[in-house]
C-alpha cells in the first residue's frame, strides 16, 4: 500500500513539473519570435500588442497614419507656397544678365576716301592726309553685363486678384483636409462594425454546425432503429454539409473584413486584431430639418463649392484685367567692354545707368481677351449649377441615412424578438423529433429560421452604427465614440 502511495506522489510531482516547464518553453519561443520580428525593420508584427481595439482607438490611429490625411496636409503646404509665390509677384524683381561674344571679323565703318588738309604749327598748309577706307567700331571679343530692378505699377488689378485667388486656395486645401478626416472616420467605423458583424456571422455559423452535427447523430440512430426513412438522414447530412460550407465562407469573410480594417488603419494587412464588441445602441431623435441646416452649414463639400465660386469671380476679374495697359518701372546699370569684367572699353562708354517706365497695351488680339473672359464667366455659372445639384444630393443623402437609421433601430427590437421565438421553435421541434412526432425537414427548417433570425439581428445591430457613421459623415459632423 505504501508503495502505491509513493508511486502516486511521484507521478503527481512529475506531472506538475511538466505543466510548469511547458509554458516556459512556449513563452520562450514566443519571445524569440517577437524579437526576430522587431529586429527586422522591413516587416511589422502580425499580432496587435496594445490590447483590444475600440472605435476611439481605431479612429485615432487612422487619423495619425492614414495617407489621405498626410496627402491633405501636403496640399495645404503646396497652397501656402503658391500664395507666397503670388505675393512675391507684387514685389520688385532683381535680375542679372551676362553675355560674352566673339566675332570672326572686327566691325568697321566704311567712309569716303577724301583728302583732308594738314596745317603746320607755324601757319600755312603743309599738305594733305587721307581718311582710311575703314574705321573700327568695336573689338572682336565683347563682354556685357547688366543689373536691373523691375517694379510692377499697374496690371489691371491682376496681381492683387491673383494673390487673393491663392489665399482662397489655402482655405480650400484646409477644408479638403477636414473632408479627408471625415472620410477616414467613416471608413474606420464602417470597417470596424463590418468586422464585428463578420465575427458574429462566423459564430452563428459555428453554432449551426454544432447543432446540425447533433441532429445528424440523432438521425443516424433513428435510421438504424428504422424509425425514419433514408432520405431524412440524407437531408440531415446535406444540411450539415451546407452549414460547414457556410462556416468556411464566413471565416473567409471575417478575414477579408479584418484585412480591410488593417488597410484603413494603414497597418500590416495580415495583422491579427481583437475588437471590443457592442451589444447596445443609443438612438437619439434627429429632426430632418435641423439635420439639413447643419449639413448645409458644415458639410466640407459645400464649403469647397462656395470657395470655388469666389475663385471663379476672381478668375473672371483677372481675365478682364487684360483690357487694361500693363505698366511697370525699371532701373538698370550696365557695363560693356573687351575683358570678362567689362571694365575696359576702347570704343564707347564703358558703363551706363538707365531708369524708365514700360507700358504694354494690347489693343487687338482677335478677341482672345474677350474669349478668355467669357470662358471664366461660363465656368462660374456652371459652378453655381453644380452647387445647386450638390445641395440636392446632400439633402437626399441625409434623408436616406436618417430613414435607414430609424429602420435599423426598429429592426433591432423586432429581430431580437424573432431570435427568441426561433430558439423556442427549435427547442420544441427538437423535442417533437425525439418523440417521433415530426420530420427531419421541420428540424432543418427551424435551424434555418434561427440562423436567419440571428443574422438579421446582427445586421440590424451593426447596420445601425454604420448608418449613424454615414449620417455623421454626410452632415459634416466630426464625431466618433465607443
Amino acid at each position: 500500500m505504501k508503495k502505491y502511495i509513493i508511486a502516486l506522489v511521484f507521478l503527481f510531482i512529475i506531472f506538475n513539473l511538466i505543466n510548469f516547464i511547458l509554458p516556459l518553453t512556449v513563452n520562450a519561443k514566443a519571445k524569440q519570435s517577437t524579437f526576430s520580428v522587431v529586429r527586422n525593420k522591413n516587416t511589422r508584427p502580425h499580432i496587435t500588442k496594445n490590447g483590444v481595439y475600440t472605435v476611439n482607438r481605431a479612429v485615432r490611429q487612422a487619423l495619425k497614419n492614414n495617407d489621405l490625411i498626410k496627402s491633405a496636409a501636403e496640399r495645404i503646404k503646396s497652397s501656402q507656397a503658391n500664395f507666397n509665390a503670388a505675393a512675391a509677384g507684387m514685389l520688385p524683381k532683381l535680375s542679372f544678365n551676362y553675355n560674352a561674344t566673339r566675332m570672326e571679323y572686327q566691325p568697321y565703318l566704311a567712309t569716303p576716301h577724301n583728302q583732308v588738309p594738314v596745317f603746320a604749327s607755324v601757319g600755312g598748309q603743309s599738305g594733305y592726309m587721307y581718311f582710311p577706307p575703314r574705321i573700327p567700331m568695336n573689338s572682336v571679343a565683347n563682354f556685357n553685363w547688366s543689373l536691373e530692378i523691375t517694379q510692377p505699377i499697374f496690371t489691371g488689378f491682376a496681381l492683387l486678384d491673383g494673390r487673393e485667388l491663392a489665399k482662397i486656395g489655402i482655405n480650400i486645401s484646409r477644408v479638403q483636409k477636414q473632408e479627408a478626416v471625415l472620410n477616414v472616420i467613416e471608413g474606420v467605423k464602417v470597417a470596424y462594425f463590418n468586422v464585428l458583424r463578420a465575427q458574429e456571422q462566423l459564430k452563428v455559423a459555428g453554432e449551426q454546425v454544432k447543432s446540425l452535427k447533433s441532429h445528424e447523430i440523432q438521425a443516424k440512430l433513428l435510421y438504424k432503429q428504422g424509425v425514419i426513412p433514408y432520405n431524412d438522414l440524407l437531408k440531415s447530412e446535406v444540411a450539415l454539409a451546407d452549414a460547414v460550407q457556410y462556416k468556411t465562407s464566413s471565416k473567409s469573410a471575417l478575414n477579408i473584413a479584418v484585412s480591410n480594417f488593417n488597410t484603413v488603419l494603414n497597418q500590416n494587412i495580415n495583422a491579427k486584431d481583437r475588437f471590443k464588441n457592442i451589444r447596445y445602441v443609443n438612438f437619439k431623435s434627429y429632426g430632418l430639418g435641423s439635420l439639413f441646416v447643419y449639413a448645409l452649414r458644415h458639410r466640407p463639400g459645400l464649403k469647397i463649392f462656395r470657395f470655388k465660386i469666389r475663385q471663379a469671380n476672381l478668375k473672371e476679374k483677372i481675365a478682364n484685367s487684360r483690357y487694361y495697359p500693363q505698366v511697370s518701372a525699371f532701373a538698370a546699370y550696365s557695363q560693356a567692354g573687351q575683358n570678362w569684367l567689362a571694365s575696359s572699353n576702347e570704343f564707347s562708354n564703358q558703363a551706363n545707368k538707365i531708369i524708365g517706365l514700360s507700358a504694354e497695351w494690347t489693343l487687338f488680339n482677335w478677341f482672345k481677351t474677350s474669349d478668355n473672359y467669357q470662358k471664366e464667366r461660363h465656368e462660374k455659372t456652371a459652378l453655381k449649377y453644380d452647387l445647386s445639384t450638390y445641395i440636392n444630393s446632400v439633402r437626399l443623402e441625409v434623408k436616406s441615412d436618417l430613414l435607414n437609421l430609424r429602420t435599423a433601430f426598429k429592426n433591432i427590437k423586432a429581430a431580437k424578438l424573432s431570435v427568441k421565438q426561433a430558439e423556442e421553435n427549435l427547442k420544441i421541434t427538437d423535442l417533437q423529433y425525439m418523440q417521433e412526432t415530426t420530420t427531419s425537414t421541420e428540424v432543418l427548417d427551424a435551424e434555418t429560421y434561427l440562423k436567419h433570425a440571428e443574422l438579421n439581428y446582427y445586421d440590424s445591430l451593426y447596420g445601425f452604427d454604420i448608418y449613424l457613421a454615414r449620417l455623421q459623415r454626410d452632415t459634416g459632423r466630426n464625431r466618433y465614440g465607443e
